[in-house]
Parts: structure tokens; sequence; C-alpha cells
């Protein structure tokens, strides 16, 4: 284990928190030698991607580690500060935001959109919160409407339209709209697609007050996860920013002949690709550590900070659409069983609970085992067509961690 990890397992959890206490001496040492030595053995395996791995048990960090490199053209390594992007472990995030807002009385889960974003969005006065959030809203897929510029070089050639690829353009909500059609039978059926989660941005932002009030609103939410480092905009950001960018890791993609294509200058991106992160991409607004996502889902499910214990229940509970129609959807678990920006994967013979998350260059991995009270997140900066490379890392580590009896 290296030394920041180190200085880590001493820290306390939020005031007034218990927590238990790092795991003592071989059994400590036990637990980091299985925990490197399966991460050393599979990224020889998948080719060295850039990692950041983190195991977290009620707020104490338990193991840590790092490899690969950030940017592989100037060999910069991947530190413990290095920025990765989240994927659509995002939604998982946004969700948790969600329900806040519910909590608090701001959103009502089971009342028509159309109640914050007026008609400005196709069947908002028959589409619900609820069902943004559980994938059964029945919009179809706005990213691959012609309306809709290119927002990933790899889908061109799919795409057929001629629509030009730009990672400096500024986006916007209206941009996306564009190519948000009226669902079909919204609330029947399970179909995981992005739009749901662009639209729940939109909706938040109506609520709370506009863009600039919504990143405000969700960087005072988020330090409610502090435990072992402060959750600030240096481990956990919707920003896109020169300072983001000179943490940022580059996502190299694997190509059918063998070579990495790195999005960040393959196609003359001046900083972090737009389409990347951010609003009003709240499918996927998130970047950060592998230790500030394991913080978060250590304060959802474990330590309670950020949800009451009902709402977790709630969340965490595979509605029956997504039970009947997406098994096909879920690769990581026998059924589907998608609940509210949540699932259950399945690990070492053991069940977590968490999101996975792969876009341009980046595949990344977030679970919890709720029973034990245990945090395993995954980041890199290396995604395939054929699978998804923080998966593979993340099994290989769930297992050495169910191995080591913990």
């Amino acid at each position: 284990m290296n030394k920041w990890a180190e200085r880590r397992m001493s820290r306390t959890v939020a005031p007034g928190k218990s927590a238990e206490p790092s795991l003592p001496g071989n059994q400590g040492r036990d637990l980091s030698r299985q925990l490197d030595n399966a991460l050393g053995q599979v990224c020889e395996e998948i080719g060295d991607p850039g990692v950041q791995a983190v195991l977290m048990k009620h707020g104490r960090l338990l193991w840590s580690s790092r490899r690969g490199m950030a940017i592989r053209q100037s060999d910069s390594p991947v530190t413990d500060n290095s920025l990765f992007y989240y994927g659509s472990v995002g939604k998982l995030f946004i969700a948790t935001f969600v329900l806040h807002q519910v909590e608090a009385g701001v959103l009502d889960l089971d009342k028509p959109i159309s109640h914050f974003v007026g008609d400005e969005v196709a069947g908002s006065d028959v589409v619900t919160a609820r069902m943004l959030l559980t994938h059964t809203s029945g919009y179809p897929d706005a990213y691959a409407d012609p309306a809709v510029p290119a927002s990933a070089p790899l889908l061109l050639p799919s795409y057929g339209d001629g629509r030009p690829y730009d990672p400096n353009r500024a986006w916007t909500f209206a941009m996306v709209n564009a190519g948000i059609h009226d669902p079909v039978e919204p609330g029947e059926r399970f179909a995981y697609l992005n739009c749901g989660y662009l639209l729940l941005g939109r909706v938040l932002s109506k609520a709370v007050g506009g863009d600039e009030a919504l990143k405000r609103a969700i960087r005072r939410f988020v330090r409610r996860a502090d435990a072992a480092e402060p959750m600030t905009e240096h481990l956990f950001t919707i920003e896109r920013s020169q300072r983001a960018l000179r943490r940022f890791t580059h996502g190299y993609e694997l190509l059918e002949d063998g070579s990495l294509l790195d999005y960040f200058t393959a196609y003359s991106a001046q900083g972090i690709p737009t389409e990347m992160y951010g609003l009003p991409f709240t499918d996927s607004a998130f970047a950060g550590t592998a230790l500030a996502g394991a913080q978060f889902l250590d304060a959802l499910f474990t330590r309670q900070l950020l949800l009451q214990r009902q709402t977790v229940e709630a969340m965490i509970s595979p509605t029956p659409q997504a039970m009947r129609d997406g098994s096909r959807s879920d690769p990581l678990a026998s059924t589907c069983t998608f609940g509210m920006g949540t699932r259950r994967i399945m690990g070492g013979g053991r069940t977590w609970q968490g999101h996975t998350g792969s876009w341009i260059g980046f595949s990344a991995i977030g679970t919890t085992d709720i029973e034990r009270g245990t945090t395993l997140f995954v980041v890199t900066n290396r995604n395939t067509s054929q699978y998804r490379p923080a998966n593979v890392i993340w099994k290989q580590l769930a297992e050495a961690y169910a191995a080591a009896s913990v």
C-alpha cells in the first residue's frame, strides 16, 4: 500500500459518526498483498491501462492503488490526484441528488415533469421523474437523432448522416432537446438509455433556479460525503476547466487493429472534450478520483449520510419493468436489477450495489457490498468496444477481496 493510503488509514469519518478500525497487522497486509497481486495480474493481461482502485469500509480506507500512465505520450503516470471520467456511474450520483430533492419536498417522483419544464420537452405532461430515474420513460435515444450534433467519433460511421464531430463545441440543453421526441408507452417498459437522465438535469435546473444554482447545490450536497478526504472540486467535479485539465488523464480507446486512440489529441480538443461530462450531460455529469467515488458510495449505502434509510431501500429495489424487460442490459447480473440509478452487481460470490460506466476512452465501476459495508471503486482511462476494462479489473479485485474473507 502506498504512503498516501497509509496516511488515510488513520483518518476518522465525519464528526459524530462511528467507524470500524482499519484492519490490524497481518490481516491488513494479507488483504493488501492479495489485492495488489490481483490488480497487477489483470492489468498486465489487458494492456496495462491507467488505473485507480480503492477499497473502503465504514469510512475507512482499507486499500488503494494506482498504476499505468495518465498520459501515455508524455509518460505521465497516474497519481492519487489524477482525475478520471466516471461515465454512467454519474447516473448513480445524480439519482442520489434527485432523491435528496424529493426528501426535501422540492420534487415529486410521480408528478409530470411539465410542472418544471412546461411544454419545452416532448411528452412532459405524461412523463414523471420516477420514469426518468428507472429508465421507463419510453423516450427514444436522443443522441441517435440526426438533429443532435455528433458526440462520439467512433459512432460517426454508424450515423451515416454526415454529422461532424467537434470536441470544442459549446453544448446547451436545447441542442440535446432537439433529439427528444414523444415517448412510447411511458412507464410500461424498461430500456436503458441516456435520455431520461439528460432530462433529469433539466428538471433539476428548473427546480433549483438555473444551471449555476444546480452546480452549487450539487457541490454542497456532495460535501456531505466527506470522510477520509474532503469532497472538494479537487477530487470530484462537475466542471470542465483548465484547472481540471491539468490533472485529467487522457482517455484511450482500443481500436480493432490494436492501436490506442487518444480522444484528447486525435480530434484537436483544446481542453477536456466538451461532450464528456458537466451540464447539460447529467447522464454522465461527473469526473473525479476513485477515492472520491468510493466516499460517495460509502456515504450513501454504508454511513447513510446522504439519504434516509427508506429512500435508499426504495432506490435499490429493482423495478418490475427492469426484471421483466432488461436482462440483456445487465451483463454483471443474472437478471436485470435496476432500481433508481443503481443496480445489483455480482462479484466474488457476493452482492454489490452500484453502477458501471464507459465512454470515449474511459471505463469505471463503483459498488458497495451493503451487507459488509465495503465499497470497491475502479476507474480506468481505457475502453474497448468488446469489453469494459474497469469491469474486468473490478471482478478480479472483488474475487480477491472475497478470498481474503474480510
